[in-house]
């Protein structure tokens, strides 16, 4: 299964590099953990998804990257996985309703795991007219209740439907 124009573009948009501690949430068939962990040298692809199934045809199509240290794969829910004590640099998802959809108790794990100066990346197709701006809205309060602060806003003409992401850091007064 090659990458969606949005799992592609996603990629792009995130650009992890050297060392990078990235956590993806919601991976799914891992398409998108191939190019995040293609992009590291020294680093390392988290992919959590709570359906063993989708998890055991990501590691069919990361074999390599799993064994090569550059890649793990978890089945739980964000919320219930073991990530262990270090903090990740980049903590993205794409189309994972959670993180726009009260009570969003991901973002108390997102706050939790990312590093100091780590960003979030959340993304999510456009399926509806006007579903953009309100997605956007439920993420900026959901994740600022949380004291992360959007710092981006990026928009890509992917088909078969526009993709949006909204970039995310911790903000200088937040504990």
């Amino acid at each position: 299964m090659r990458a969606s124009e949005g799992l592609a573009w996603m990629a792009d948009v995130v650009a992890p590099s050297g060392a990078d501690r990235v956590l993806e949430v919601g991976c799914g068939h891992g398409v998108l953990v191939s190019p995040l962990a293609a992009r590291l040298s020294g680093g390392l692809v988290v992919g959590v998804d709570r359906s063993p199934t989708m998890i055991a045809t990501a590691a069919r199509r990361n074999r390599q990257a799993i064994e090569a240290g550059r890649v793990r794969l978890t089945t739980a829910t964000l919320i219930e996985a073991d990530l262990g004590p270090r903090k990740f640099d980049l903590v993205v998802s794409f189309d994972v309703r959670a993180f726009w959809t009260p009570p969003a108790a991901e973002w108390d794990v997102v706050d939790r795991v990312l590093a100091p100066g780590g960003r979030a990346v959340v993304a999510w197709s456009v399926m509806a007219p006007g579903a953009a701006s309100s997605i956007e809205e439920a993420v900026r309060r959901l994740a600022g209740a949380r004291g992360l602060l959007p710092v981006g806003v990026h928009r890509g003409r992917t088909a078969p439907m526009e993709s949006v992401a909204v970039e995310l850091t911790r903000s200088r007064t937040a504990p």
